[in-house]
């Protein structure tokens, strides 16, 4: 365990050139690492603790308690407590791809990559590419050599992606074993350098359907050896059928393995394919994800995919994990500037997703106040509206609502629901608790409403005040993404990934925000409720 002196040095050494808590831990916690021996992580996602010199684990929450109680609040006086002891909704780490100009001309080497990846970049794990070392599954001294290297730099080796082992879907069954043991030995080699995931690619004949049954019997066999070693298995959706959302679920349905999931990238999918909706589609199953980073804008955000929007994917999806910069430069110098921008955009994008905070807890309603009745049941972590009654459009009366214990004003809403057919409910805010929430404040309206023209009363509408631009929800019982921004008299609303509201509106500043339980036809589910107060 370090002293409170030594978390004291590495603190004021960092400080000039860290930006926020996440980076200051990073620069403190480099040295500490290395040296250090690694620990077996979790099966289903990368390693979140961190460790000592003396080969300890110490979370991010232990470093920050040791460096405020060193430092003290003079020292770091914009690093907030609530904030600091936080896990953060994800974790950073680098595919080695991302570098592959540099390492295809000589420039670096496997070997090296440990070391760029700390010094360069400020990234404590990595996700190595076989093609940069070809045929040393199995050579013991390069892969001691690895570790020591990677140690010595206290990163952490989290998932190999696996290339160059043959095709797992070949007709010829001697050519799919050969591909099955060559994954084999990656496997073993991963276990050894205490790596949590293998990727592997779905390759074999043209045929659909004759590719996916040998793939689903090689990858069967992959996640049984893997699973003994504590290891993922995981197939990324790396262009061909993998690439296609319906192929690649059945694949995850057929195998059928805890230890077996996808890798969703956010790039490798032909243009007839929605990007968002097919890497909603893999999250259940994912166990690692990569951030593809093509191009990017004057100001460092990537220009071919909506980074904001996949992120906020990733999070509704349950995930934490690592999140791995998988940039594209066109040039090796280009490849260093690409990760820095695809690192830096990350960590803006953790910073935001730390302030919205949840405000449904998964198990019951604390935090709300049920009025008027209706039922209010948790069932598997989603919230279930039942039963309700009472609502009529008289703004006098009120029906069966949840409203948060809290009342807000400025704010930032997000949150995701499902009605069922001909249902309906409303989504109340800054809504008074006397009288008809839909008229104190605002209900963002909650209706079947599928391939309906917009109208003020119909769905996403802010009922009898405003009609969306465009109908963009789902059809009944699907999933719908939501976030509602009220700050002054302006309010937007955007509805699975588009901007339908932008107004400006006079009603309550501040009230309460609420859930509507309209009828006993009517069941509404609702998840990932969080609040950011602005």
């Amino acid at each position: 365990m370090w002293s409170a002196q030594a978390c004291l040095r590495f603190i004021l050494r960092g400080l000039p050139r860290v930006r926020s808590i996440d980076l200051a831990f990073e620069s403190a916690k480099r040295a500490s690492l290395r040296g250090a021996t690694r620990g077996k992580p979790r099966l289903d996602k990368a390693v979140a603790s961190h460790r000592t010199p003396k080969g300890m684990y110490m979370k991010r929450r232990t470093f920050l308690q040791l460096s405020g109680a060193a430092v003290g609040a003079a020292v770091l006086p914009s690093f907030h407590a609530s904030a600091a002891t936080a896990s953060p909704p994800f974790e950073i780490s680098l595919a080695e791809w991302s570098l592959h100009k540099n390492l295809f001309g000589g420039k670096m080497t496997n070997l090296d990559f440990p070391r760029v990846a700390r010094e360069a970049f400020d990234i404590d794990t990595i996700e190595l590419v076989d093609q940069f070392c070809k045929d040393k599954a199995r050579d013991n001294v390069y892969l001691k050599e690895l570790k020591s290297r990677a140690d010595g730099e206290g990163v952490a080796i989290g998932l190999i992606m696996i290339d160059m082992n043959g095709p797992l879907g070949a007709k010829d069954e001697s050519a799919r074993n050969t591909a099955v043991d060559n994954a084999y030995a990656w496997i073993d080699a991963a276990a050894f350098l205490g790596s949590h995931t293998i990727r592997v690619n779905a390759r074999g004949p043209e045929d659909a359907d004759l590719l996916r049954k040998y793939v689903v019997e090689s990858c069967g066999k992959l996640a049984d050896y893997a699973a003994e070693r504590n290891i993922n298995v995981t197939i990324e959706n790396h262009f061909g059928h993998s690439s296609d959302p319906d192929w690649l679920l059945r694949v995850m349905r057929e195998v059928d393995r805890p230890n077996f999931g996808t890798l969703p990238d956010f790039g490798n999918f032909t243009p007839d394919v929605d990007r968002y909706d097919a890497v909603e589609r893999f999250m259940p199953y994912a166990k690692a994800v990569s951030a593809k980073a093509n191009s990017f804008d004057d100001d460092g955000i990537v220009s071919d995919t909506n980074y904001f929007r996949m992120m906020r994917i990733v999070r509704d999806g349950g995930y934490s994990g690592h999140v791995g910069v998988e940039s594209v430069g066109q040039t090796p110098e280009d490849e260093y500037a690409a990760i820095r921008k695809t690192r830096d955009l990350l960590l803006r994008i953790r910073e935001e997703h730390s302030r919205c905070k949840p405000i449904f807890n998964g198990e019951d309603i604390s935090g709300w106040t049920a009025i008027a009745g209706g039922d209010w049941p948790v069932e598997d972590g989603v919230l279930v509206g039942r039963k309700g009654r009472d609502w009529s459009t008289d703004p006098e009366l009120t029906g069966s609502w949840l409203r948060t214990d809290k009342m807000y004003g400025d704010f930032r809403l997000e949150l995701q629901y499902a009605i069922n057919e001909s249902g309906n409910s409303g989504v109340f805010f800054r809504s008074a608790e006397e009288k008809n929430p839909a008229f104190t404040g605002y209900e963002m309206q909650i209706v079947d409403g599928h391939g309906d023209a917009p109208s003020k009363g119909g769905v996403t509408s802010l009922y009898d005040v405003v009609a969306p631009t465009e109908v963009r929800v789902r059809p009944a019982d699907q999933w719908n993404t939501v976030t509602i921004v009220a700050k002054g008299p302006r309010i937007q609303v955007e509805m699975n990934g588009a901007t339908v509201i932008d107004t400006e509106q006079h009603r309550l500043a501040r009230g309460y925000i609420g859930l509507q339980n309209h009828d006993d036809h009517s069941v509404v589910r609702f998840k990932n409720i969080r609040v950011e107060e602005l």
